[in-house]
């Protein structure tokens, strides 16, 4: 008897943009949006970048965020490197103290730094 082969589990990528593996040392610091209509607490903290990526970040962070909102990101990735500013980061997944974000606002000009330092994480001069 001949054993049929176990057909292989496809797994569909549906990210738009590769995720690039951050320095241990990329830090970064965000803010929650103001709602006009809440005027509970806005979390606010630090966190380290653990994966980054032109459409967002993944973070591990210290204070519970939650899915679907909005935060403000300044991304440090290397002292050599200014930081990035994300105006606007929608929660996307949680996973303990680890989340991922989707970037849905950014200036022109911090999207272009993201471009170069993303080509330098994934191209490093020796």
């Amino acid at each position: 008897m001949t054993q049929r082969p176990t057909p292989r589990r496809r797994i569909i990528e549906r990210r738009k943009h590769p995720r690039i593996l951050t320095p241990s040392s990329a830090l970064v610091s965000f803010k929650c949006h103001i709602d006009p209509f809440q005027s509970e607490d806005r979390a606010e903290g630090d966190g380290r970048l653990i994966e980054l990526s032109l459409g967002g970040c993944r973070l591990l962070h210290d204070i519970p965020l939650e899915i679907g909102k909005r935060y403000h990101l300044i991304l440090q990735v290397s002292k050599k490197s200014l930081p990035i500013i994300v105006e606007a980061a929608v929660v996307q997944w949680i996973q303990e103290n680890i989340c991922g974000l989707k970037f849905s606002s950014m200036q022109a000009i911090h999207e272009s730094q993201l471009r170069e330092l993303l080509l330098e994480l994934r191209h490093p001069a020796h």
